[in-house]
């Protein structure tokens, strides 16, 4: 049901009727979604001592009559995560913590209104929750758009994967192992949408990845993750880990220029990161957000969204008035920045970061993962 295995499954179920009981009283939901990997079936999960362990974390989508404030929908994400044993934060928001399951498994709640389901933007998240699993209420899943994917959504989703992979590189073993093995499997689902192929369940995409024309050895990672993805293994799975890293961030470089020279008709070549750069920022910001915001003014909306960066910051006493100082969106600038400096780019990377922060070498990375991680929370798409 949520696992490949039965023994895992009755695991998950015990904690999804915990959560689920507490949305429904905290929320009063029409209906409650599963979201995400256990949604589809495919969840994560060791066993460890005889004892199931669930790797991913918890993703629900909220049905609701009237507009939910995002503060109530992290207490409730709070409270459902310490009736599961564990503290609730979000890893990405804590760059220098030393990675602990009790202390950073997630229960993640986002609402949409049910009069708003039949007008979902273009993205891979409602192309996935329509095909997502109903553990409360009624069943609105008819309602729900069938949409074609953005190609924008190729680009969010491998500059996500560039945070995450950098912020695994020296943190513990399983952090490492899990941000690895999700970059391959990222890499697939961003080629997928990029050629109008996207499937709703890891599985799937890796069969119809395989008979594409992809290079073989990329195939066998996308085979190999989605295998570890259905059930983790930190043994046999961290062997070589930091080859293993090497690679994945080498295929998603590959990934990248890939999606970049389809999604803007470009001929953009891989280890030429300042000149990618380049490119993005003169080209992206004005094709980016079109698919999600086609009926306003670009620049406008950007701004708003760096008015929304900046108050953000100002909540987590981080002062960004650089952000106001354009009108482009703060979060490619960061973005691009990430980019180059996985790539090894670091002196290119630092002047598109002082962009928006006034930052030194030293601190860089630090910077990079902490705004990154800072502008990934607002949770815009």
């Amino acid at each position: 049901m949520y696992t490949i295995s039965k023994k895992a499954d009755k695991r998950i179920e015990d904690d999804i009727n915990k959560i689920k009981g507490i949305i429904a009283k905290r929320l009063n939901p029409v209906s409650i979604i599963l979201f995400g990997s256990f949604g589809k079936g495919e969840g994560s999960f060791l066993i460890e001592d005889d004892k199931v362990r669930p790797l991913n974390d918890y993703d629900f989508y909220v049905i609701t009559k009237n507009k939910i404030k995002n503060e109530i929908l992290e207490a409730v994400g709070l409270e459902c995560a310490k009736a599961i044993g564990c503290s609730g934060l979000e890893f990405a928001e804590h760059p220098n913590a030393e990675y602990d399951y009790r202390k950073f498994f997630h229960v993640d709640i986002r609402a949409i209104e049910y009069d708003k389901l039949r007008k979902l933007k273009p993205t891979q998240r409602t192309f996935e929750l329509k095909h997502s699993m109903i553990v409360y209420g009624g069943d609105v899943r008819a309602l729900i758009p069938d949409v074609q994917i953005s190609a924008s959504d190729a680009i969010r989703l491998l500059f996500n994967k560039m945070h995450q992979l950098l912020l695994s590189k020296d943190n513990s073993k399983e952090i490492k192992a899990i941000h690895v093995y999700k970059t391959f499997l990222d890499c697939c689902s961003a080629l997928l949408i990029i050629e109008n192929r996207f499937a709703s369940n890891y599985r799937e995409r890796e069969r119809i990845f395989s008979d594409m024309d992809f290079p073989g050895e990329l195939k066998g990672y996308v085979k190999l993750a989605t295998k570890w993805k259905l059930r983790a293994d930190f043994d046999k799975g961290c062997k070589n880990l930091d080859k293993l890293w090497d690679k994945a961030r080498a295929w998603l470089g590959y990934s990248f220029i890939y999606v970049v020279n389809k999604y803007l008709s470009t001929n953009l070549k891989e280890n030429e990161w300042p000149e990618v750069a380049d490119v993005l920022y003169s080209q992206l910001p004005g094709v980016y957000f079109k698919p999600y915001l086609k009926y306003f003014n670009f620049a406008f909306l950007q701004y708003y969204l760096n008015i929304r960066f900046f108050l953000t910051g100002l909540e987590k006493k981080r002062f960004l008035i650089r952000p106001l100082l354009s009108w482009k969106d703060a979060g490619l600038k960061l973005a691009i920045a990430l980019m180059l400096y996985l790539y090894g780019e670091e002196d290119k990377s630092l002047k598109h970061l002082n962009k928006i922060v006034k930052v030194n070498n030293k601190e860089l990375k630090q910077k990079l993962l902490e705004l990154y991680g800072l502008y990934y929370s607002q949770k815009l798409i």
